[in-house]
């Protein structure tokens, strides 16, 4: 209870640094200048606070930093306990299509002993948003437990903190086995490359994809395989249904004849679609 108060405070009080240090869902790509590209966006984007994270599974989450051109920073991915799960970060490879920027193919940052995230750097000329995705990993073997997991970054000898409360649950997730579906085009909304793993699930669709380089579009596949292979586990008679009620209602052939998952219920509608898996595999946390 103290932790979400904790939480709840400190969410009232990010309007002070919100458009320095923000997070976002994998589903809201951000151009270098701090906007959500415009096939991602979102009326009321998902505030990332207290996500649940499933063992034996990725989750994955955007650090947005806006600040003046040339201020120099460090940038922190601090938890705690230590090592409650595994922390790999990206920046992104930015796509120029037309006047816009879409972020796609990811670069490998290490992280220093002291959980520093090094060799940031920026990228398009202008650019006024740096961009960090954070890939965690939690082991099959971790415990069920709320854990402490800090973005810090530290400017103008102060630091500022987007505090986060990782709820690491029951289910572990099978290993995603199989063909891989295609990717979405880069221009398509980041959702629609988890919409043909779900595909795969609900309409038995061919899969016809190739590995590729690593990219925003691969990881988001990459969890939606998660996904699906959960969904399997569980063995629902019911679960497609809930699925479907989540997305809207549609009838299975109706939603397996129409491309592009659930658009209409905005750019992070896939969420729906993992809190209803959630919901069917999830028992009570203590």
């Amino acid at each position: 209870m103290a932790l979400r108060l904790a939480l709840a405070l400190a969410a009232l009080a990010a309007g002070a640094w919100a458009q320095t240090l923000r997070m976002y869902s994998e589903f809201q790509r951000i151009d270098p200048f701090g906007a959500v590209v415009a096939a991602d966006r979102a009326e009321r984007p998902r505030e990332i606070l207290s996500p649940a994270l499933a063992r034996n599974a990725h989750a994955t989450f955007q650090v947005v930093i806006a600040l003046p051109s040339g201020e120099p920073y460090s940038l922190f991915a601090v938890q705690n306990p230590e090592d409650a799960v595994q922390v790999a970060a990206y920046r992104p490879i930015y796509m120029q299509r037309g006047t816009a920027w879409i972020p796609d193919e990811l670069e490998p940052l290490k992280l220093s002993a002291t959980r520093q995230i090094l060799n940031i750097a920026r990228q398009v000329p202008g650019q006024t948003a740096t961009v960090v995705w954070l890939d965690l990993w939690v082991p099959a073997n971790a415990p069920v437990r709320r854990t402490r997991f800090e973005v810090q970054l530290y400017v103008g000898k102060q630091w500022i903190v987007y505090p986060l409360e990782l709820r690491i649950v029951v289910p572990a997730i099978p290993i995603a086995r199989g063909p891989l579906e295609p990717l979405a085009p880069v221009e398509a909304p980041a959702a629609a490359s988890a919409a043909n793993p779900l595909r795969a699930y609900l309409c038995g669709a061919t899969p016809g994809g190739e590995e590729g380089p690593l990219s925003i579009r691969a990881l988001i596949r990459r969890n939606a395989r998660q996904d699906v292979a959960l969904a399997r586990s569980l063995r629902s008679a019911t679960l497609a249904g809930d699925i479907l009620a989540a997305l809207g209602g549609p009838e299975r052939a109706k939603w397996c004849q129409t491309p592009g998952g659930a658009p209409q219920l905005g750019a992070e509608w896939y969420l729906r679609v993992r809190d209803a898996l959630y919901r069917a595999a999830l028992q009570p946390i203590p």
